[in-house]
């Protein structure tokens, strides 16, 4: 399967139909497949950071080109269960919101490509994305690290722990 089949099956999984006359279209294509590459689905698209976040322009020269495949959904290609999973969880998360898509992947490129921690790539998104407001960029990237973090068994257990206690003094306040 060449990529740009595999995108299209990624956006028709998502119910996204693309009019690359948009620019909020081509924003969530470019970010969509973005945050997809970074869940561990494999493209060969380069991406740089640009002022509206990560970008390739190999992945715009396709969309531009073959602009009716897009808009149509049209491959015979089809996702493994792992892919489609992903396409799931990211359109599950982001619900193709432009401006969630962008803050997310945004974040994602300064901790993942250019090794920011957690902190400072919350702060440079921040910075960057300074005409969002800072409800948008929290959710943006709490809802990135929800779908790029996978947590450890240890990490799970941990948080279960947790979790528990909180339900148990969360009943124990309620019997009183």
């Amino acid at each position: 399967m060449n990529d740009r089949s595999k995108v299209i099956a990624c956006f028709r999984e998502a119910g996204f139909r693309m009019d690359k006359d948009r620019f909020e279209h081509r924003l969530i294509a470019q970010k969509f497949v973005y945050l997809l590459r970074l869940k561990g689905v494999e493209f060969v698209y380069p991406f740089r950071l640009y002022v509206r976040g990560p970008y390739s322009p190999l992945l715009a020269r396709e969309y531009y080109q073959h602009a009716n495949e897009f808009s149509r959904c049209e491959t015979e290609s089809t996702l493994s269960p792992a892919e489609a999973d992903a396409v799931a969880g990211l359109t599950g998360l982001f619900d193709k919101s432009p401006s969630l898509l962008e803050i997310g992947a945004t974040y994602g490129y300064l901790a993942y490509e250019m090794h920011q921690s957690p902190e400072q790539a919350y702060r440079t998104v921040r910075r960057m994305k300074s005409f969002y407001s800072n409800e948008q960029i929290v959710k943006g990237v709490n809802r990135a690290k929800q779908y790029l973090f996978v947590p450890t068994d240890e990490e799970k257990a941990a948080l279960d722990a947790e979790l528990g206690e909180w339900q148990r003094a969360g009943i124990q306040s309620m019997r009183h």
